[in-house]
């Protein structure tokens, strides 16, 4: 039987994961975004996407190392 050999990579969980959280984060800066600014609570709109951005990329440099110390 000829075994057709998988060339597919797996994605690592160090991309796919924060790349679903920023996902998230655009899909409710969207969502909410609009009444936040017309109520005037810019500030509290861009203070919450900041910390969630140093988060994320918090997450993604900690799953890179887990990665990296795995292998």
């Amino acid at each position: 039987m000829n075994r057709i050999p998988d060339s597919r990579k797996r994605i690592p969980r160090s991309v796919w994961l924060p790349t679903l959280l920023l996902c998230y984060l655009a899909a409710m800066s969207i969502y909410f975004g609009g009444d936040l600014i017309r109520n005037g609570e810019t500030t509290r709109l861009i203070v919450v996407s900041a910390i969630e951005l140093a988060l994320i990329a918090a997450l993604y440099f900690f799953l890179k190392k887990k990665e990296a110390r795995k292998k």
